[in-house]
């Protein structure tokens, strides 16, 4: 190789990797302004603390979108008499082992009073066989607090490895799917079209009833047990009922928690869901009052009220 061709390389490599920086410290300077679901997960630590400074007892409504549509607390505490004190935790496009290590992440310091933790749900979102966001786990969900257990139980190849912990160091990395999308997002008609493929994709998802299994579960509700708050599962609506697993509902009773099935409570028609999947703002008004009503009435849930105020 000759100084030259040395020289040129060289000056490739410096190229790209100021390229990179300047991408790099763009994203992390900007990185709230790139969806409100992001700006909502860096506020969990706040949102937590703030709430652990309420008067007991506490109730945290964990889940994504669904939950952010359709629960919402002050229509809850409007049927609730002396309702507790609530927050709400729900980043977008999440499933059950995302809401495993933002529990793991936010809660799991013993210092924190205890709460009853309310995860809401539809569908498989529960079950074992969910995708796995490797970029936010490294990122946002997991991170590097939890990389052992991230590794032995859910991380497993090489490559999806790697790219955990390129997303843990690099806002790039960890927002690529974010930016990604604000760029489709500008392709006229695109989002009505994306719409579209997701109400197909959700419709045709049928989970093989051999297929099954609850690890993931069983792990959550292990790491609850040990902090000393209490769970309840909440299913919630859509405009096609589903069949809750007869395994699944083992698998709640079994690990100390409860289920609350709010599918039918409220009258609900296609035009309650009008992107085919989140409840309209009216219909979500109603939906939380009957929530609230439900939850005040269970035993469960008023005896894990009374658990949390001891502490």
């Amino acid at each position: 190789m000759n100084l030259y061709t040395f020289s040129s390389e060289l000056k490739m490599i410096v190229a790209i990797v100021l390229v990179f920086s300047a991408v790099e410290l763009g994203m992390c300077a900007m990185k709230d302004k790139l969806s409100l679901d992001l700006k909502h997960i860096n506020a969990i630590p706040s949102i937590v603390a703030d709430l652990d400074r309420q008067p007991a007892p506490h109730i945290v409504f964990l889940g994504n979108s669904l939950t952010r549509v359709s629960v919402q607390t002050k229509n809850i505490a409007e049927v609730w008499p002396a309702a507790p004190s609530m927050a709400r935790i729900h980043p977008d496009d999440t499933t059950l082992l995302d809401w495993h290590y933002v529990y793991q992440r936010n809660f799991g310091k013993a210092l924190l009073r205890q709460n009853l933790i309310v995860v809401s749900f539809v569908r498989s979102q529960l079950d074992d066989n969910q995708e796995l966001h490797i970029d936010r786990l490294g990122s946002h969900f997991a991170g590097f607090q939890h990389v052992r257990e991230a590794f032995k139980h859910d991380v497993l190849e090489t490559g999806d490895r790697m790219e955990f912990l390129l997303a843990g160091l690099f806002c790039a990395m960890a927002n690529r799917e974010r930016v990604q999308n604000r760029v489709l997002a500008s392709i006229p008609g695109y989002m009505e079209f994306a719409k579209a493929i997701n109400r197909s994709v959700r419709a045709k998802t049928v989970i093989p009833s051999g297929a099954r299994s609850y690890t993931r579960l069983q792990r959550f509700l292990t790491a609850v047990r040990a902090r000393g708050d209490k769970v309840l599962f909440v299913a919630i609506p859509l405009p096609s009922s589903y069949r809750i697993a007869d395994e699944l509902r083992a698998a709640i009773r079994e690990g100390g928690a409860n289920l609350i099935d709010m599918q039918g409570v409220e009258p609900l028609t296609g035009r309650d869901f009008p992107d085919g999947y989140h409840l309209s703002e009216e219909a979500a008004t109603r939906f939380s009052r009957s929530l609230g009503r439900a939850m005040a009435e269970n035993e469960f849930v008023q005896a894990a009220l009374r658990g949390g105020t001891e502490r």
